[in-house]
């Protein structure tokens, strides 16, 4: 599990494993190496009772007790393939679509039950309201990238076939 800061509150991501943990913090370290409002220090834990978990500091608005990962020094200039990069985070969602619409319907089903939380096997929904306008909207967008890539032709086939061939170095 790993947090994305954001102005209103931190968004808590939970990976399948390690390594969609590290490639989730590089694509996104990468997307944000350039915001001026990056911060430098986060809290690794929750804000709960009344306190930070990680530093038992009282103040919500208290600034992080831990350095921020994956910082970039400003004197290195990265390439960055923003296509590829995209198409990574795209890749993420559609292989995850089924987990969204999972956590849809439960969002759609605690509206009709005046909001109560409910506990999923894998996830907590805290504002379903909240979480089924932003499922809603991430369904929109891949719908509309997923149109994109048809209508353009993308390579559908698998790697190394004659349509989608494995380009690289040669022996």
């Amino acid at each position: 599990m790993f947090q994305v800061i954001q102005s209103e509150k931190p968004l808590y991501v939970q990976a399948g494993n390690c390594v969609e943990t590290n490639s989730w913090i590089e694509v996104l370290s990468q997307v944000s190496r350039c915001n001026p409002g990056r911060l430098s220090t986060f809290h690794p834990s929750a804000y709960v009772g009344g306190s930070w978990l990680c530093c038992k500091e009282l103040n919500e608005n208290t600034p992080g007790c831990k350095p921020c990962t994956a910082t970039v020094l400003a004197n290195i200039q990265l390439d960055i393939d923003c296509d590829r990069e995209t198409e990574r985070i795209f890749s993420f969602f559609s292989s995850n679509r089924s987990r969204l619409q999972k956590m849809e319907d439960a969002c759609a089903g605690m509206s009709v039950y005046l909001g109560q939380q409910e506990e999923c096997s894998a996830f907590t929904i805290q504002d379903p309201k909240e979480t089924f306008r932003t499922i809603k909207e991430l369904g929109e967008v891949l719908d509309d990238l997923q149109a994109q890539h048809d209508s353009k032709g993308a390579l559908t086939d698998e790697p190394g076939t004659m349509e989608n061939p494995i380009v690289g170095k040669t022996a």
